[in-house]
């Protein structure tokens, strides 16, 4: 960072040489190479049985030293890493990746080792060039991949990487808690005195070690400053166990952040860097891969005037440049806040990433008279937004915004599968920031669409105990695009082939799906099936279970203790019904009681019922849940209701022969 206002003053009139001491008085916890037979013979971890793979020590440290042949200072990022490879289903854990902004970062070392004991011997596998990748992830940001070689269970795998960043203040978080158990995680942290930080601990651990002391930095003058030592570490780290309905896990690992508030000269003079969303709004309508390809568009003339000719209402409009921008730009799977190059380009070349396919909406959505907006956000993968901390760099994904009436709908053209106003899964996450010449402000980016399905199966029971019949079922809302997702351009033969796949205890002999292509409508099938086996009969009884399809089978909450929120993304309404014809001289036994269960506040519902009438025996189930987001004390609740909800699908329907 050249020019930096702090370094003028200090290295003003002074030839220096700077030596400063940013090691602490306790030893590093690990030395890369140094691999214990004690590490290498373990064959299980103790306080976690079940663990497929231990971090035996995750050692990082970020410091800040003054670089004499820049004449700045410079951010040093290391990190050490040594994993115990115990089982097979362990063995990913031998591949590592780490992300980093190329245009203000340089990744240094990188190393890679697998240990094994052979015959009392270490047998040490290093990682070749082969296995290295580099692959862009957005806009500037890059994923370096790289893979260990010999890896089985017993082998302990060891990487180390660093990089450099000539801004100075680029602290990252630093995840104590990972997706198996960590033995020790530390994090160093050196700072000179004219940095200054606010740091925030996050997740429910305690550290073992919160230390903070001072060292000091020493130019050939004499003249000394100040260096902040920081130590955190916490040992015996559980693993963080990941259930379904979760957004990103980086959300409640326990993690430390810095993040920088403010710098000062050496003559005590600070200046204040925390963030400001109009700042960031500022930055952004100016950037020239943003705000200014918004004052494009002439090159959309001809779309304009035939949407123009076609359409009256602005809902209509609305509708048709949504569509427009979905069919002739593709999607090159590359999220990002900023355009490939211009929107004039992307447009000749028919594809482009996130920003070039959504903000060209935008432009679309103006020149057609519509008063739309980009919004940016984080997508689930990323992590939430820190509503209270404004940064640019949260942000890598960009959708479309407009208002109709009273009400704001937000877009997002990269999913040709996607009806208009229905955000695809990634997008939805809490928050988004509305950016605009006239300022910015956030949004609620929450699905009002339901994720809704109806089936209803038309079966018959003959007397050799085939049951046969029709399969219908209607999709809508998130449920239709996952189908449409899944099967798009497969042929009829494929088509069945999957639905056999999915629906194990029936053939699929027909099947005719209606509206595929028709997004903005419900996605109806029309099967005809027949069930894979015979129903299982003792003497004169015929037990059947009346879920041949959307059987809820298993719990997916699992945790005896869940210490973050459930989120369902979106409301879910499954219903299903069977009608069952069964021959003369068949009677219904026994039936699975009726049942009506509410959680509080009706937030979860749930109701079946069975019953025969004449020679047809009718069963009725529906499911629904109608809020998304779940807090982690209403966690037992929710967990019995799927308890009994499994419970429920699991009872049998008893035929008895007259």
């Amino acid at each position: 960072m050249k020019n930096f206002t702090i370094l003028r003053t200090l290295v003003l009139g002074l030839t220096i040489l700077f030596i400063s001491n940013f090691s602490f008085a306790a030893k590093a916890p690990i030395k890369f190479g140094k691999v214990s037979n004690d590490e290498l013979k373990m064959q299980t971890y103790e306080k976690d049985t079940t663990a497929v793979a231990v971090y035996l020590c995750d050692y990082g440290v970020s410091e800040i030293p003054y670089m004499t042949t820049t004449g700045d200072f410079q951010y040093n990022y290391t990190r050490i890493i040594r994993i115990k490879i115990l089982k097979d289903e362990g063995l990913d854990y031998a591949d590592l990746e780490f992300s980093f902004d190329k245009t203000r970062s340089n990744v240094g070392t990188v190393k890679a080792c697998t240990y094994n004991l052979e015959n009392g011997k270490v047998v040490k596998t290093k990682v070749s060039g082969k296995d290295r990748i580099l692959e862009k992830s957005s806009d500037d940001i890059y994923t370096y991949k790289l893979a260990c070689e010999n890896v089985k269970p017993g082998s302990v795998v060891e990487f180390m990487y660093s990089i450099t960043s000539d801004i100075p203040w680029n602290i990252g978080p630093w995840y104590f808690q990972r997706s198996i158990p960590t033995i020790w995680s530390e994090f160093r942290v050196n700072v000179p005195e004219y940095f200054d930080y606010k740091r925030n601990a996050k997740g429910y651990l305690s550290f073992d070690i919160n230390e903070h002391n001072y060292g000091n930095g020493t130019f050939n003058s004499g003249k000394t400053f100040t260096i902040d030592q920081y130590r955190f570490a916490i040992k015996d780290v559980p693993a963080f166990k990941k259930e379904p309905f979760t957004t990103s896990s980086k959300n409640y690992m326990s993690a430390i952040e810095f993040e920088i508030a403010g710098t000062k000269n050496s003559y005590g003079v600070y200046k204040n860097l925390t963030g400001n969303w109009d700042k960031i709004n500022k930055t952004l309508m100016e950037s020239q891969y943003f705000g200014q390809q918004l004052k494009s568009g002439g090159f959309l003339k001809d779309v304009v005037a035939e949407i123009t000719s076609k359409t009256e209402t602005d809902e209509d409009k609305i509708l048709a440049a949504f569509n427009y921008i979905k069919s002739n730009m593709k999607w090159d799977d590359y999220y990002g806040k900023f355009t490939t190059s211009t929107l004039r380009a992307a447009f000749k070349e028919k594809k482009g990433n996130v920003a070039d396919i959504n903000l060209m909406l935008v432009v679309l959505l103006n020149k057609l008279g519509i008063k739309a907006d980009p919004v940016v956000l984080s997508t689930r993968s990323n992590g939430l937004l820190s509503l209270f901390s404004p940064s640019q760099s949260q942000f890598n994904y960009v959708i479309a915004s407009c208002k109709v009436g009273e009400n704001r709908i937000y877009l997002d053209a990269t999913d040709p599968n996607c009806p208009c106003n229905l955000l695809p899964e990634r997008c939805i996450n809490d928050k988004g920031r509305l950016i605009s010449s006239q300022g910015s402000y956030f949004v609620d980016i929450k699905s009002s669409s339901i994720s809704k399905s109806a089936t209803i199966a038309k079966l018959k029971l003959d007397e050799d105990g085939v049951v046969s019949g029709k399969l219908d079922f209607s999709l809508n809302g998130f449920t239709a695009l996952q189908f449409r997702d899944a099967i798009q351009d497969k042929s009829e033969e494929e088509l069945v082939e999957t639905m056999d796949e999915a629906y194990k205890l029936i053939d699929v002999e027909s099947v005719e799906i209606k509206n595929l292509k028709e997004v903005e409508k419900s996605v109806v099938s029309k099967m005809e099936v027949e069930m894979t086996e015979e129903l299982e009969s003792v003497n004169d009884l015929i037990y059947f279970n009346p879920f041949i399809v959307n059987k809820i089978e298993e719990n997916p909450f699992t945790l005896e203790e869940r210490k973050y929120p459930v989120d369902f993304t979106y409301p879910i309404d499954r219903t299903f019904m069977l009608e069952l014809t069964v021959p003369e001289g068949y009677t219904l036994e026994s039936k699975p009681a009726p049942a009506r269960i509410n959680l509080p506040e009706k937030s979860g519902q749930f109701m079946y019922s069975a019953n025969q009438n004449g020679n047809k025996i009718m069963v009725v189930s529906r499911f629904k849940i109608n809020k998304r987001t779940f807090l982690f004390n209403e966690y037992p609740n929710l967990k019995e209701f799927y308890n009994l909800i499994v419970a429920k699908h699991a009872e049998m329907l008893v035929l008895k022969r007259m």
